[in-house]
């Protein structure tokens, strides 16, 4: 898949006709590198969705910055959904205000969001083209037929403001970021790596516990999990189950969320029993030792507006205290179709609440998914999202040496990792002192932020055990849909002993970078600042500084390809 080109956001002018006068939204072209079939079919239904932003954008980002600031009056006060609503939602009347428009478009279903950050909606090619001023094709893309719109969305400029971006005028397909090993693990003891010596046949889920120095800390009981997945969860459920009992693993409850209904999400769905959905549930609580629940946000497509709903639903549901997703495509394509926006607008909310997300920075080193990942760097250079989210736990990968009980030998940085610097997503203020490129934002407003933020276990060659139901018999998995669910689960260790008072990972991990990192201010006017030359070792993380992702090499202090490092869960409950 390849989306390059774009059009400029621009607002348009008053058509000759006397009608409204335009206002731009974040959603641009899309320019498909593939063959033009034609217009997309007037009488095609759609489901849109149109972005509504918080108010006070000021005020939301003091008051994130306070939350995982200790010493202020709000200090770990993380709101409810309600609160973040009464404060900061969209009101009820720019909500009355964008569904009258659709009313008056003729569309049909159209609903708000709990939290009224997306107004949903169904309309024809048609009406969704007169809507919102643009065009939509359909093209030939890897054997699939698939739509974009070919020109900017814009809403009538009394919405200017309320609306930020329009959904559901693309559907090209995002890539679920796994490499797999092509063994099972061995049935007999004869196959199994001696004590002391690397084991290359795959981790068990208490070796990579003891791996992070998690196996000391009590399972995260008191904490909920979620992750995104794809298809029938019948069959993913059932493999846990299996896993559960061969791991000697208590049973977690398991919640299914669909972005859809389940007859949509569920039947004849091609993502139905991906192994993908049996590492991210079996990871993401077993390294825990247990969670409290396990939520699935089931989404029916693989596209950015499936996934921008399912992340809304997570957030505006808070049931969860933290959500992986191992997916992702190059962040040009959500920053043109207001994907990026969307999710940002999302999880800040998510932040006011305490969530966390995690995310693969995907399987094709410093080059964003283009093309299918192969566990070596491939593709143009860039990065991954949903990762590079603003409010967003990048987890890179690396390549793990450690005998059959976990015991670490050495771990250097995966080359098939991403990592990188987004030229479209701004950095979070926290990054800004581990990543100096982020600074960048103050002079282009958009751009800079670096990933990976932390890295863990990735590559094949040192896999991570799961049961997919292939056989009787565990088969290893890679890639940095293993490592994401990972972080998570080793987070949701760490909040668990904390009471879930931590908030915001991301933030809370650079705050123990900056303590023993301040850098050096190169600049008085602007505060802009350089790496610090001897980076002190941040507690609660290992350092990785050999090994690189093909562009970027693993160094002392923060890199392009391992982040801060990697977690030392029971050191970082202490250091926090």
């Amino acid at each position: 898949m390849c989306v390059i080109a774009a059009t400029a956001v621009a607002a348009e002018a008053a058509t000759g006709g006397g009608g409204p006068a335009w206002a731009p939204t974040h959603t641009q072209a899309l320019h498909v590198d593939a063959p033009v079939l034609g217009a997309l079919p007037a009488g095609q239904r759609l489901h849109i969705s149109l972005t509504l932003p918080l108010r006070n954008s000021a005020g939301v980002q003091q008051r994130i910055h306070d939350l995982a600031t200790p010493g202020t009056a709000s200090y770990q006060h993380f709101m409810t959904p309600a609160q973040v609503l009464a404060e900061f939602g969209p009101t009820a009347a720019h909500v009355g205000a964008v569904e009258g428009y659709l009313r008056a478009q003729g569309f049909r279903d159209i609903s708000a969001s709990s939290n009224r950050l997306l107004v949903d909606a169904t309309g024809t090619v048609a009406q969704v083209q007169r809507a919102f001023h643009t065009s939509l094709l359909s093209y030939a893309l890897d054997g699939h037929t698939v739509y974009a719109n070919a020109a900017p969305a814009s809403v009538p400029s009394r919405l200017a403001g309320a609306v930020t971006a329009v959904l559901g005028l693309s559907n090209l397909p995002m890539a679920t970021p796994l490499t797999r090993a092509t063994t099972s693990h061995p049935s007999t003891p004869a196959g199994v790596a001696a004590s002391g010596s690397p084991d290359l046949t795959g981790f068990t889920p208490r070796a990579v516990a003891h791996a992070y120095d998690a196996d000391r800390l009590p399972p995260a009981a008191g904490t909920s999990v979620a992750v995104v997945m794809g298809g029938d969860p019948a069959p993913i459920i059932k493999n846990l189950r299996v896993a559960e009992k061969a791991w000697r693993f208590p049973r977690v409850p398991v919640s299914v969320r669909y972005g859809a209904t389940p007859q949509v999400d569920a039947n004849d769905n091609p993502m139905t029993g991906n192994t993908e959905w049996d590492l991210d549930t079996q990871i993401s609580t077993m390294v825990a030792g247990a969670v409290n629940r396990l939520w699935m946000y089931d989404v029916s497509t693989f596209t950015d507006p499936e996934v921008a709903r399912a992340i809304n639903l997570f957030v505006a549901d808070d049931h969860a205290t933290a959500l992986s997703a191992s997916l992702g495509e190059c962040d040009v394509i959500a920053f043109l179709d207001g994907a990026m926006v969307t999710t940002d607008e999302s999880l800040a909310e998510g932040a006011l609440q305490g969530q966390s997300m995690f995310a693969s920075t995907g399987d094709n080193g410093y080059a964003c998914p283009v093309v299918i990942s192969v566990g070596l760097p491939a593709g143009p250079p860039g990065v991954s999202w949903p990762s590079t989210g603003e409010y967003v736990t990048a987890v890179g990968g690396t390549t793990l040496l450690a005998d059959d009980q976990g015991n670490v030998q050495q771990e250097i940085a995966w080359i098939a990792g991403g990592g990188g610097i987004s030229p479209w997503e701004t950095a979070p203020p926290w990054t800004l002192r581990a990543n100096p490129a982020g600074q960048s934002w103050q002079y282009t407003n958009q751009g800079g932020r670096g990933v990976p933020d932390v890295a863990a276990l990735a590559d094949a060659n040192t896999p991570y055990l799961v049961y997919d139901g292939s056989s009787g018999q565990p088969v290893g998995v890679g890639g940095t849909s293993v490592s994401s669910p990972l972080v998570m689960g080793l987070w949701a260790r760490v909040e668990s002993v904390r009471g879930n008072r931590l908030g915001l990972a991301a933030a809370d991990f650079y705050r123990l970078y900056n303590k023993v990192n301040p850098g050096t201010v190169a600049q008085q006017v602007v505060t802009v600042y350089a790496p610090q030359p001897n980076p002190g070792a941040v507690n609660g993380f290992r350092d990785i500084t050999l090994g690189s992702n093909g562009l970027y090499p693993a160094t002392p202090g923060y890199d392009y390809t391992t982040g801060i490092g990697v977690l030392d869960a029971l050191q970082l409950v202490r250091a926090l």
